[in-house]
């Protein structure tokens, strides 16, 4: 058997079988039972290790597809992200342009000097009507303590 025909050894045990198998022998012999025996043992072996290696290979195709999804749902992420605020920012700018226009458009309510003259009339009588009430307060309070001068005088 030459190297040629089996694939690049992956591990000592391979590295060990193909050497082995490079050995030229004297003669070939008749297959005994026991070299039925280790032929079978090497054709399972062969064939374990072809298996492995398919699936290495699926895993590590799997393992790059996975990295590969990982770093495209950070990009998507990022975009989503970015346009998110783009979006909010340009409807904040779309409102705040809008009630611009609409306040020029509009102006001054013409109600609001009335409502302003209504609101001073207000708290000019507010502030009357407080003065009113600790003025009464202060009487009160005097004339508890002439009641209460009295009372104590008489006895």
């Amino acid at each position: 058997m030459s190297t040629s025909s089996h694939p690049p050894p992956s591990n000592a045990l391979w590295g060990h079988l193909l050497r082995k198998n490079t050995v030229v022998a004297p003669a070939p012999l008749p297959p005994t039972v026991q070299d039925k025996t280790g032929t079978s043992m090497r054709i399972l072996l062969h064939d374990t290790q072809a298996n492995f290696e398919t699936f290495s290979t699926r895993v590590n195709t799997l393992t790059s597809g996975i990295n590969d999804a990982r770093r495209e749902i950070v990009i998507v992420k990022d975009l989503f992200q970015g346009a998110q605020e783009s979006l909010t920012m340009d409807i904040v700018d779309l409102v705040n342009r809008s009630q611009t226009q609409i306040q020029k458009s509009i102006g001054d309510p013409a109600q609001a000097t009335a409502l302003e003259l209504f609101r001073k009339d207000v708290d000019a009588r507010l502030d009357g009507l407080s003065t009113r009430i600790d003025d009464m307060q202060s009487v009160r309070n005097s004339l508890f303590q002439s009641l209460s001068r009295r009372t104590t005088s008489e006895y």
